[in-house]
């Protein structure tokens, strides 16, 4: 393009920082109709320049069954006749005792483009320093209809296609109206690719993106069990995550990402001593795997909830365990009953009351009691 092109959007808190009458505010930061009718009068917008020009509008917003009105209002004036006499138009339009319709109706008396059930409105023809913004909604079936402003996008000052053309083509109205349906189409292509890099940023890409980016990486997540923000961890520490997957480190960082609790995995080694007599052999075998392929998971939950199912644990387990090799996953839980051993020294509650005879074990090892 032969001028640089800007943006100006209304979206968020500074959609919620304008004048409104019928529209309730959201959870998402959106104004929803609430009652027949219902309008928005943006902030003022003060390019700095007097007699800017304006290229076009984009209106964010649902409508179903409702007639969808707006306004652009644009002057290089500071003030305005109101109640019969001078007023500056920002602390008129801002004042909290002027009512809605009131400072409505003194827009409209402004120089303006105005368009009816349009969400991308062309304003060539608009001039002026300050701007407004004025959106009405009209319920035209009652109780079966929903409006929701979202935000509005201003673009300026004007470009037109038309200066691509010769110049016999240049100054016609027509025209350049014309051209400015292929325009439209040009520039939101234009701007969706100058947006890539943020769609592919796993930082700023939105939620129902990060799962694609993750697959790209690797990560398979077709069972919803990360959610995106546990993806973009994911993601930034793919060196750990795939780089070392099979590792034990990668494992015990895998399953307390996924419940928030960090694992003890015991190995053969860990627990196979020289000279162990064969009845604590058989038991350790019986708790923690037979051969050195096999390994222990044990997560304390005693106090804790992990959030997800046992199941779901087994495959995360599963796909970030050496190939090949076995595993047991053991939840220890206040409510488990006194058994014959205990993980990590920490055993369960009794469930009756009694009296509890211990003997030939040890305290302070992974070793269970006889």
């Amino acid at each position: 393009m032969k001028q640089e092109l800007k943006a100006v959007s209304f979206y968020g808190l500074s959609l919620l920082g304008g004048c409104r009458g019928g529209l309730e505010d959201t959870a998402g930061y959106t104004l929803e109709l609430s009652g027949d009718t219902g309008g928005y009068i943006t902030p003022m917008f003060d390019t700095g320049e007097a007699g800017c020009s304006f290229n076009r509008l984009v209106v964010d917003a649902l409508c179903e069954e409702v007639r969808l009105e707006v306004i652009v209002m644009a002057t290089d004036e500071t003030s305005v006749l109101a109640g019969n006499r001078a007023q500056r138009l920002e602390s008129y339009l801002r004042s909290d005792q002027v009512p809605y319709q009131e400072k409505a109706n003194t827009l409209r008396a402004l120089p303006h483009v105005r368009a009816v059930n349009a969400k991308d409105i062309l304003l060539h023809s608009l001039r002026g320093r300050y701007l407004w913004i004025y959106v009405t909604f009209t319920r035209e079936i009652i109780g079966q209809s929903k409006a929701e402003l979202r935000g509005l996008r201003l673009e300026l000052p004007k470009i037109s296609f038309t200066e691509y053309f010769p110049e016999i083509y240049e100054g016609n109205e027509f025209f350049d109206r014309y051209m400015g349906i292929f325009q439209s189409l040009f520039l939101d292509v234009e701007r969706r690719v100058d947006g890539v890099p943020r769609l592919l940023d796993y930082r700023t890409t939105p939620d129902e993106n990060v799962e694609y980016l993750a697959g790209w990486l690797g990560i398979d997540n077709s069972r919803r069990l990360f959610s995106p923000s546990q993806l973009r961890y994911l993601i930034a520490h793919i060196d750990l995550f795939q780089g070392a997957k099979g590792t034990k480190r990668a494992l015990e960082s895998a399953v307390e990402l996924l419940t928030g609790i960090k694992p003890r995995i015991v190995e053969q080694f860990e627990w196979l001593r020289p000279g162990m007599q064969a009845a604590q052999l058989a038991a350790n075998r019986r708790l923690y795997g037979e051969t050195r392929d096999h390994f222990c998971v044990i997560l304390n939950l005693a106090g804790a909830e992990p959030g997800v199912s046992e199941a779901d644990i087994g495959r995360i387990i599963e796909e970030y365990s050496p190939l090949g090799s076995q595993f047991r996953l053991v939840l220890l839980s206040a409510c488990c009953n006194t058994d014959t051993h205990c993980y990590l020294d920490v055993n369960g509650t009794l469930s009756v009351p009694e009296t509890a005879m211990v003997g030939g074990g040890a305290f302070g090892e992974d070793i269970m009691f006889d």
